[in-house]
């Protein structure tokens, strides 16, 4: 037993009050004798012994009374319940730092304060009242959950000012991801005593499916462990219900030519339940506005809006979309890296030529890669092809180039094997249409070489579609690699209408290969393998008609630029990429220990140093926290190379998961939920403490109230 309020229990004196009363009130009894007493003797001893009883039994009910009101306002709690290390403990707190954590909050003591800024606060009070001794680590839990220290501090000032450099900016909230981390944590917990607590607003963006009934492996294992951690759901929540933001914003080319033009189309997706109208859209070219248009969104509603624009310079180009209209003006604007060039220089490697027109298999590769070139026209293609016979090519060809495509290459003699893994290694391009001449036994064996080959997969032969049954079509699902997320809108080709008849059954094996795009018979068409500092890509299929009818599609051409231009800009900035993220810039061997200069779009900036990994020369950011433009530009030169960083567009839907199904998910895991601090800390302490014993007392109190009256009354009638 302990209690809260102990100084309080000095009040349970003042049961000395009834009792002094008592002993004053006693009267002296005087002895008188009387013949016929001795007749009345035994009726009056009882009668006496009744009253003894019964006075007694008032006289404790007076004294209990202020005891038990003392006890009650001194909050007493049961300890006997409490687990294993009554003082200090080690606290875990699951911060998310999404993106979506910079709204409004709902309550908040802090003027125009964010989510974020009273999740802090509300876990700086959390730390303040954790007995002395206790631990506290922090996990960061939006996009990859790391740890804020290395280890667990007692120092309960540490974590605010580490706190202070974390903005949030982080992407989607991945809760099994972020309990292991959790877990990890727990591991290095100095005492025996261990709470964890999530800390989140509880995006349903990010929380839906566990509501849903998905698995938490990661919390399981966390809630099996003994002595079992005491584990808490604390939402902090948003007044923020409208919301509107730039989903995507594609480009149709990833390089362009001097001016070339360049498409560019934005999504807009309102995320509220009202509509807005006449939305003021703005493009943005090297920070320069250029246009502007207009956009209304029905409620829940998208809209999409297309852009063209050309440069004329060659080098880095930055082309920004940006809305206004609402409140929340962080997801209101998308950034791209546009790389203006000369030329980008391609080898096409014929390992069957036509001769006929169209007949070879490359002949539609080389369309595709040039087609103002090939019809003649006035406008500037971008890349530029050398086709070559297999049966000729020499180690000269493979000079100054900066992607090889190999169609129906049956095999590779070895000096020109070594020469194209030379050629990737050092940066560049590789794709492959195998095609139905190729040894398979030469490319598993020479080519795939169990994975350390080249070639990103294992051939396990062809396979068809029979003649009475249908073509096997690309699968549609959302892209997610670079050069394919330009078809994820219908309207840049429909992909599905491609009909595959033959096709190699490819088997990648690891997790070094990624599939741009699948067939419907659970199939790769395309791989991807990082090999060296280039990329080689494998195709199931043939570059020309033998196969499928891919080459007579309009999105062909597109779709063979689109993969050409990204193998070709392996070793240069991306388009855009995540904030949260940071680049790492490859470089040559004689930049090693250059200094560099990164500007944020703020204007500040700091030095970025040239650094070695095996044989790889690098410069490297730490991770980005704000989206925009950024600079990097060489010490000493006018070189600069632009990043653009974006906002997960999964983080603009501010919608919150009910609380009946936080607390659905807490009781499934046997775990407590709070919505406010002072719930949090009301939990807290009949955890720390035990049971708190005030409301079974209050009803004893009244319960000896009733009782004096009673018996007062009684004795009264005699």
């Amino acid at each position: 037993m302990s209690f809260l309020n102990g100084i309080l229990l000095a009040g349970g004196l003042a049961f000395l009050i009834p009792l002094i009363i008592h002993l004053l009130n006693k009267r002296k009894v005087v002895t008188v004798r009387w013949g016929a007493m001795h007749l009345l003797h035994e009726v009056i001893r009882q009668r006496k012994r009744k009253m003894k009883v019964e006075q007694l039994l008032l006289l404790i009910t007076r004294i209990a009374i202020p005891i038990v009101l003392a006890l009650c306002l001194a909050r007493p709690v049961l300890t006997a319940l409490r687990s294993l290390g009554l003082g200090s403990s080690s606290l875990i707190v699951m911060l998310d730092d999404s993106f979506s954590m910079r709204a409004p909050a709902a309550q908040t003591t802090l003027p125009s304060g964010t989510v974020m800024q009273q999740a802090r606060q509300d876990m700086q009070t959390m730390i303040t009242d954790l007995p002395d001794g206790s631990s506290a680590q922090v996990v960061l839990s939006g996009g990859t959950p790391r740890k804020l220290l290395d280890q667990a501090t007692t120092d309960r000032t540490l974590i605010p000012k580490q706190l202070s450099e974390v903005p949030s900016m982080s992407g989607p909230l991945s809760a099994n991801d972020a309990f292991q981390a959790a877990t990890s944590a727990l591991k290095d917990s100095p005492n025996a005593t261990r709470e964890v607590v999530i800390v989140s607003d509880f995006q349903e963006a990010d929380w839906k499916a566990i509501a849903d009934g998905a698995a938490l492996p990661a919390l399981e294992t966390i809630s099996k462990q003994e002595p079992k951690p005491q584990i808490t759901f604390y939402r902090v929540g948003s007044d923020l219900a409208e919301n509107i933001s730039i989903a995507s914003a594609d480009i149709s080319a990833l390089v362009a030519a001097e001016s070339q033009p360049i498409g560019l189309r934005v999504r807009i997706k309102n995320h509220g339940k009202r509509p807005w109208q006449d939305i003021p859209v703005h493009l943005e070219a090297d920070g320069a506005r250029l246009r502007t248009a207009r956009v209304s969104l029905a409620p829940e509603g998208e809209a999409v809006l297309s852009f063209t624009h050309a440069f004329d310079k060659v080098g880095d180009h930055s082309l920004s979309v940006r809305l206004e209209g609402d409140s929340f003006a962080d997801d209101n604007a998308f950034h791209s890296i546009v790389q203006v060039r000369n030329q980008l220089n391609v080898l096409l490697i014929d390992g069957s030529p036509g001769k006929e027109p169209l007949s070879g298999a490359t002949d539609f590769l080389e369309i595709a890669l040039t087609p103002h070139t090939v019809a003649a026209n006035t406008l500037k293609d971008l890349i530029r092809t050398k086709k070559i016979d297999l049966r000729k090519i020499r180690n000269e060809d493979l000079r100054q180039q900066e992607v090889i495509i190999m169609a129906d290459v049956e095999r590779l003699q070895g000096n020109t094997q070594n020469e194209i893994g030379k050629f990737v290694k050092e940066g560049g391009g590789l794709l492959v249409f195998a095609g139905p001449d190729c040894d398979l036994d030469w490319y598993n064996r020479e080519f795939y070489r169990k994975g350390e080959g080249l070639y990103p997969a294992a051939i396990k032969g062809q396979a068809r579609a029979d003649s009475d049954s249908l073509p096997a079509r690309i699968l549609m699902q959302r892209f997610t690699h670079p050069s394919a997320l330009y078809f994820n809108d219908a309207r840049a080709g429909r992909l599905q209408d491609a009909e595959f008849r033959h096709w190699l059954e490819l088997t990648p094996q690891g997790d070094q290969t990624q599939r741009i795009f699948n067939l419907d018979r659970n199939v790769p068409l395309m791989i991807e393998k990082k090999y060296g500092r280039g990329r080689v890509i494998a195709a199931a299929t043939t570059a020309n008609p033998a196969w499928s009818n891919l080459p007579l599609q309009p999105f062909f051409v597109p779709l063979m630029q689109r993969l050409t231009t990204y193998l070709a800009t392996e070793g240069s900035a991306p388009a855009w990429q995540l904030v949260g993220s940071g680049f790492r810039l490859p470089l040559e061997k004689s930049e090693l220990g250059s200094e560099f200069t990164l500007r944020d779009p703020t204007g500040q900036t700091q030095t970025l140093k040239a650094a070695k990994e095996g044989d790889a020369v690098f410069v490297q950011s730490p991770s980005i926290t704000q989206p925009g433009i950024f600079q990097l530009q060489k010490v000493g030169t006018e070189k600069t190379t632009l990043f653009a960083f974006n906002i997960d567009g999964a983080e603009s839907d501010l919608k919150a998961l009910p609380a009946a199904d936080i607390q659905k998910i807490a009781q499934r895991y046997d775990a407590a939920f709070a919505d406010t601090l002072p719930a949090y800390q009301a939990l807290d302490r009949t955890r720390r403490h035990g049971s708190e014993l005030w409301q079974p007392l209050l009803i004893l109190l009244l319960g000896l109230l009733f009782a004096e009256v009673f018996l007062q009354q009684h004795i009264a009638k005699g």
